[in-house]
């Protein structure tokens, strides 16, 4: 045993040991500030976080001892963290999911005077049980209605007592835990915590859930494009970049003028669009050039979506070979309308 630990009592040296062998133990070591935090309050956040977390108090200088005796890499970074009322809380949770459960699970506790009230504290018409006396008129004092009913005081109606943005009276204060009132809310916010050979901030473990989801989104969107335009397959992208290629030639073959029997309906659609164009600035130049009822034809032809062959149907090719002839014809007669 050192000089050191002949001068400090055992109780310290077995808490510190304690405290380190959890550390060691232990997936995520935090610190929470626990100011303003009472015996009554910090037992509820206790039962909350039961079976997910433990919260182990102590003197800021033996949770820094331990810490050191742990030897755990990274984790003296934690040490800077000590300041002020602060606690060690153990888990085996991830330090991100930790700190958001802790910020939505508050507990109540009572107002004390000089406090911001952070919304509308409202004494609710009640029994108060207590017997007629000054109570009523410390109630009238602070705008509370009240009578004598039964032999014990009421509020009559809902009241608000201290608006939102208000400083609370110690008066009130005192009234509001007369009256068993606790308006106030108190959580443990995880000021740093150590996983994984890496101590995070509150500024690190503070997200937004909602925009880091969007901004993943946005990059799963941002890859997907990167893929298809560059022509680099994945599994996931491999049915886009074939129907790209097939877009493309398919564009190619219509520009070009390079038919294939499966682009007949738009080669087609792609002729009276452009018989159309004609047609209508000829009719410009010269209103009597092309019969307006050729025109109109002319027009609806190539305003009309290409059909596609219904997955029930299946025509022979006897018929398929008829249906393709007429549209041959008709096409070649629209377009041959236009010079006589």
């Amino acid at each position: 045993m050192s000089v050191y630990e002949k001068k400090i009592p055992q109780w310290k040296i077995d808490l510190v040991d304690k405290l380190a062998e959890t550390i060691k133990n232990s997936k995520m070591v935090g610190l929470v500030n626990v100011e303003g935090v009472g015996a009554k309050q910090l037992q509820g956040i206790r039962d909350s976080l039961r079976g997910s977390a433990k919260i182990k108090m102590a003197r800021n200088t033996l949770m820094k001892r331990a810490i050191d005796e742990s030897e755990q890499e990274g984790i003296e970074d934690l040490a800077a963290h000590l300041k002020g009322p602060v606690s060690f809380i153990f888990s085996d949770e991830d330090p991100f999911l930790l700190s958001k459960f802790l910020s939505e699970n508050k507990a109540a506790a009572p107002a004390k005077g000089g406090q911001v009230s952070p919304k509308d504290i409202i004494v609710p018409a009640m029994n108060t049980g207590v017997a007629p006396g000054p109570f009523i008129s410390e109630l009238a004092a602070l705008d509370i209605p009240s009578r004598v009913k039964g032999g014990v005081i009421h509020v009559t109606e809902d009241t608000v007592a201290v608006e939102a943005g208000e400083v609370i009276s110690n008066a009130m204060a005192q009234m509001l835990g007369r009256l068993g009132i606790e308006p106030m809310e108190l959580q443990l916010k995880l000021v740093a915590a150590y996983a994984d050979g890496t101590v995070l901030t509150t500024e690190d473990l503070e997200i937004d859930l909602e925009a880091l989801f969007g901004n993943v989104l946005l990059g799963h969107q941002y890859a997907v494009n990167l893929s298809v335009n560059t022509g680099y397959p994945t599994s996931e992208t491999i049915p886009l970049i074939i129907a790209k290629a097939n877009m493309e030639a398919k564009n190619l073959a219509l520009t070009i003028g390079f038919f294939t029997p499966e682009l007949l309906n738009e080669f087609l659609a792609k002729a009276n669009s452009e018989a159309a164009m004609l047609a209508g600035l000829i009719a410009d130049k010269d209103p009597d050039a092309i019969p307006s009822d050729l025109v109109n034809q002319i027009q609806a032809a190539a305003a009309a979506p290409p059909e596609a062959p219904s997955a029930e149907e299946s025509p022979d090719e006897e018929e398929e070979a008829e249906e393709e002839e007429d549209e041959e014809e008709e096409a070649v007669a629209g377009l041959g309308g236009l010079f006589g």
